[in-house]
């Protein structure tokens, strides 16, 4: 019997390294070159798992969603929005890689329509969760984007409140009567 296969392992760890470049360098700065000295392996073996820097884009997507509904298990509102923004303190790599990944979704429509749809499962689970309104759900996810994207880059000004003043909005809106939907935005 063979040896098991470590295919699954360095996928990982390459899109960790790709994580890792994409949070300082950008996305144009996370060339396959790079990321394969970061990961430890050669430009070689790195096409061997990934077809271009495209691919570990949406590998990295499908690994920040993965942690994102593993986060927010709980069936209700408050789940959510720790979910949402309870990134280990200090963890900028993951806020700016979902900033990364919402600019490079303004050039590739592709990765925009996933982004597009995953946004759309949220509002809906929000408006479930939370029993909202689509505006009220729309506001909350708005708001967990914008601390997102602010923890992105000044960690300082976020850390410790941001989950906190999202649960609060989440709770204010979730007491009040639901709003009827707007209908110019069905």
């Amino acid at each position: 019997m063979g040896r098991p296969s470590n295919r699954v392992q360095r996928r990982a760890e390459i899109v960790q390294a790709f994580a890792s470049v994409l949070a300082e360098q950008g996305y144009a700065g996370a060339t396959m070159v790079v990321v394969a000295a970061r990961a430890g392996v050669s430009p070689g073996l790195l096409h061997h798992h990934f077809r271009d820097k495209r691919d570990m884009l949406d590998a990295l997507l499908e690994q920040l969603a993965r942690g994102f509904v593993a986060r927010a298990a709980g069936g209700d509102l408050e789940s959510w929005v720790d979910g949402a923004l309870g990134l280990e303190p200090g963890d900028v790599v993951a806020a700016r890689c979902w900033v990364g990944v919402m600019g490079e979704a303004l050039r590739e429509p592709s990765l925009l329509q996933r982004l597009q749809q995953l946004v759309g499962v949220e509002v809906r689970a929000l408006q479930h969760r939370g029993q909202l309104g689509q505006d009220d759900a729309v506001a909350l996810m708005a708001m967990t984007v914008g601390y997102l994207v602010v923890g992105a880059f000044r960690p300082d000004l976020t850390r410790g409140q941001a989950a906190r003043q999202a649960s609060r909005l989440s709770r204010l809106l979730s007491e009040r009567p639901s709003e009827p939907r707007n209908p110019a935005r069905a």
